[in-house]
């Protein structure tokens, strides 16, 4: 178990999700001491610290975005899905973009006064972003209830034509595929991505001032992504582990 954990840390990827996990957790401990403002400036100025750290990992995740809005935007994916993931990662892209260029105020190191406001724009594009990402998944999942029919009639198709092979070979039960994944996976994926999005909506929402909300709300949506999250980082981490 220790070891698996390490894994996970030693990735860059994992060690961000858990820095952001302790981010979380300091901020409902931000709401639950409102009342003793000596905790709660300790809490803040943990939060802060933690936060900070977080900003190195996505200095240059701008340019990932953006490359994956281009890839997009030239995929063949039906035209509205590309629409909504083109823009997508287009304002995810453009929030790290210009958060990239409050890094030295963050640090203490500078005091530009246009800074703040950089940042309100970059959550504004982030809060975009999120909206698109959750109207890409409910694209997916209308997609996919429209596609499920035609992959049943297809089943019982191919059930049908090798139902003379199976009379030949009684007694064996027939062993599934091991190149064919179950079915739920890819719903359980997209399932999975709106959830997170649907919490973290939450952070710029409240950042920017258009969701009025407590701290104690902010830190549990921020958590709840953050294990979903990271529960994917985890799992991708430990199998690359078993690979030989």
């Amino acid at each position: 178990m220790l070891a698996s954990i390490v894994r996970y840390a030693d990735d860059t990827a994992g060690l961000e999700k858990t820095l952001r996990l302790l981010q979380g957790l300091c901020t409902i401990a931000v709401g639950l001491v409102e009342s003793a403002p000596q905790e709660a400036a300790y809490w803040v100025k943990l939060r802060a610290q933690l936060a900070l750290g977080r900003r190195y990992f996505r200095l240059l995740k701008w340019h990932p975005c953006w490359d994956n809005a281009i890839t997009s935007l030239g995929g063949n994916k039906p035209p509205l899905y590309k629409t909504l993931d083109v823009a997508k990662w287009s304002f995810i892209g453009m929030y790290f973009f210009l958060e990239m260029f409050t890094m030295t105020n963050a640090i203490g190191a500078t005091s530009f006064e246009w800074a703040p406001m950089a940042q309100r724009e970059a959550n504004k594009c982030w809060f975009y972003g999120l909206i698109f990402s959750i109207l890409v998944s409910l694209y997916e999942l209308l997609l996919l209830q429209n596609t499920t029919p035609t992959k049943r009639e297809k089943k019982a198709s191919s059930d049908l034509n090798g139902s003379t092979v199976k009379d030949e070979v009684k007694g064996k039960p027939s062993a599934p595929s091991p190149s064919s994944p179950p079915d739920d996976i890819e719903p359980h994926r997209i399932w999975t991505q709106l959830a997170i999005d649907c919490n973290d909506l939450v952070i710029p929402g409240s950042a920017v001032g258009w969701m009025p909300v407590g701290p104690i709300l902010v830190g549990t949506c921020s958590t709840i992504s953050t294990v979903l999250a990271g529960r994917q980082i985890w799992n991708r981490v430990q199998q690359r582990a078993q690979q030989p």
